[in-house]
């Protein structure tokens, strides 16, 4: 099964891929439309043959053992495109307590202590969610961020003053998500400048 690295060219905020015949474009329609509470977004992997084949088992197969494969292909993108971006924290994108009932674990928050250790960054996890969202499969940016808008809060006891904060998922889709965990630690929690990586960008 193919793994497919996410090279440039691609858009600077959101990573969106670009056809290879169009190197110079900087932003993609959505993010010159709508500005980002992000910097930047970065991926390792395209959402696609195995990268796609091991999230989905991990997150939907409860196969656990294979997660150890996903902290090394994070810390590969963590290398490649932040390594020399000054991180202060690391912040995980929270799940739903009842989410989290259900499936027993978040993957984000695995994936973002793991890259804590690795690269001995300060893990915070200072977001909480507080609105159950439904799957949003299909359904475009604006429509996401309609869904996502107030889902999440920033918890008690994290100082985020003047921090530049690295958040954490598994994938990035539209980007309606992390966006919002953006605005929130920005607004709320007053950091200086977000960064977001996954492992894989659809």
């Amino acid at each position: 099964m193919p793994i497919y690295p996410l090279d440039p060219p691609f858009c600077y905020h959101c990573c969106q891929p670009f056809p290879k015949e169009l190197p110079n474009f900087k932003n993609c329609k959505i993010c010159s439309a709508q500005p980002r509470s992000f910097l930047f977004a970065r991926a390792g992997f395209v959402f696609s043959g195995l990268v796609q084949e091991v999230i989905q088992r991990v997150k939907y197969r409860n196969e656990y053992y294979l997660i150890g494969i996903l902290e090394e292909w994070l810390e590969k993108g963590y290398k490649k495109y932040i390594g020399g971006w000054r991180c202060h924290g690391v912040v995980p994108v929270p799940l739903h307590p009842k989410k989290f009932r259900k499936r027993g674990f978040n993957l984000a928050e695995e994936l973002a202590i793991s890259l804590c250790r690795r690269q001995q960054l300060e893990y915070l996890p200072a977001l909480k969610r507080v609105k159950f969202s439904q799957q949003q499969t299909g359904l475009s940016f604006l429509e996401k961020c309609t869904i996502t808008r107030d889902s999440f809060r920033l918890k008690r006891g994290f100082d985020l003053l003047a921090k530049n904060l690295l958040i954490i998922d598994d994938i990035m889709f539209t980007g309606a998500t992390v966006e919002a965990c953006a605005e929130v630690l920005k607004k709320e929690g007053r950091a200086k400048e977000i960064a977001v990586l996954t492992v894989a960008r659809n």
